[in-house]
């Protein structure tokens, strides 16, 4: 009797034993959904293109913050697919992300930081714009987000209010957005010297871009990403002061020196008024030309 008792215990214990080990094994990989990640009962009901979307806001994207509002509550079923070209990996696209889907690429501004870890490169996305603001933030650069009010004092003196497309918060964001893909290809599109951002911020505002054969004026071995006397801005020997290269002084590579010979530069691209800044997402955006 004794031994039929041992033998049904040990039988038990090795079922039990069993049985969490397949569970572990056998789990399915959960998705973003079920880890706290965006919205999983997001569908496709009414997708448009970022350049249509960019079309049918460019009063707002190109309306100055201080002279007007410059953006509108999306109060309707829309959305737009992309896949996410930029994050904060270094710390140099601050609360922010860069989407494309092919025809135009625009910014996603997010109060949150370790956006890398959720949005890696190549991440696709379908974002639900109902309910959040589309238009440009304080440099016409076309941006998804929610309003940011602050006093601005005008050239009389006077103190006024205005407002401008920035970040949303992290609970805002996980309820319009879902993964629907990764490790899609993202490549840069090399940039035309033509393109103005007065003219073209609509068109090429936010892509990702390589600017090739450029040297960084003033690059001496010792001048560094981020200098406190240009609060960040780079300008290229070859362009003029039509696109320059904008650092973050809390990049991860800010006190490195700039190199002194001639560079391949992959950024975003970010309209602000009439010029171009190029914000490179990594160290490894400068490529060094041998």
């Amino acid at each position: 009797m004794k031994t039929l008792k041992y033998i049904l215990m040990m039988g038990l214990v090795c079922g039990i034993m069993a049985s969490c080990m397949n569970s572990g094994w056998d789990e399915p990989e959960k998705t973003a959904g079920e880890i706290g990640l965006g919205n999983k009962y997001l569908q496709e009901t009414n997708v448009i293109s970022i350049a249509q979307l960019k079309q049918n806001y460019s009063a707002q994207i190109n309306t100055d913050y201080r002279n007007g509002t410059p953006y509108k509550l999306i109060d309707k079923d829309l959305q737009i697919k992309g896949v996410v070209t930029g994050n904060d990996i270094s710390g140099n696209l601050y609360n922010k992300i860069s989407v494309d889907d092919g025809t135009g690429a625009i910014i996603i501004a997010i109060g949150e930081g370790g956006l890398r870890g959720k949005f890696p490169v190549g991440t696709e996305l379908l974002i639900n714009l109902r309910g959040l603001s589309v238009g440009s933030d304080k440099g016409k650069q076309a941006t998804i987000g929610t309003p940011y009010f602050q006093n601005y004092k005008t050239n009389t003196g006077d103190t006024t209010q205005v407002s401008f497309v920035s970040r949303m918060s992290l609970h805002l964001w996980n309820q319009h957005y879902k993964i629907i893909a990764s490790g899609k290809s993202v490549q840069p599109i090399e940039y035309n010297s033509t393109w103005s951002a007065a003219s073209n911020g609509l068109l090429y505002g936010g892509k990702l871009v390589t600017i090739k054969n450029v040297t960084f004026r003033g690059a001496d071995g010792k001048k560094k990403y981020y200098d406190a006397s240009n609060k960040g801005s780079v300008y290229f020997t070859q362009y003029g002061n039509s696109i320059y290269l904008y650092n973050s002084q809390y990049a991860s590579f800010a006190g490195n020196p700039l190199p002194t010979g001639t560079v391949n530069v992959t950024g975003i691209m970010i309209r602000y008024n009439n010029t171009w800044e190029l914000i490179i997402r990594n160290i490894n955006d400068v490529e060094e030309v041998h």
